[in-house]
């Protein structure tokens, strides 16, 4: 969510991203809703509210993420599988557009943040 966020943070977020959700790559001027700042680790597991715990995102993929920071992989062996991390990870590397548009996933990381967001 996006309360006590300052101003300048939710400027700097949003222009790292190029105005687009770093999840699933939705530009904000095509949404229905105005995006919103996902703290990548939740305050609840002890994220903090800084520009490197930030990540720009659509209503969809926030509000599907939730406090949620993993799921289980059960396509491949089941095990516990972190989510997708825009500040540490490279989208390029886990996920790729198909020819229809739809996003596929490359890695478990991606799996899991697919099948929740």
């Amino acid at each position: 969510m996006s309360r006590n966020i300052a101003k300048e943070l939710k400027f700097a977020v949003a222009e790292r991203a190029r105005e687009a959700c770093e999840y699933c790559r939705l530009p904000e001027t095509f949404g229905y809703h105005k995006h919103e700042f996902d703290h990548i680790l939740p305050i609840k597991h002890g994220g903090a509210t800084t520009i490197d715990n930030l990540a720009f995102a659509c209503w969809r993929c926030n509000r599907h993420k939730g406090t949620d920071i993993s799921s289980f992989d059960f396509e491949a062996n089941g095990e516990l599988t972190r989510f997708f991390n825009p500040r540490k990870d490279d989208w390029t590397e886990h996920f790729q557009f198909s020819e229809s548009g739809k996003i596929k996933p490359l890695t478990a990381e991606a799996r899991v943040t697919i099948k929740i967001l």
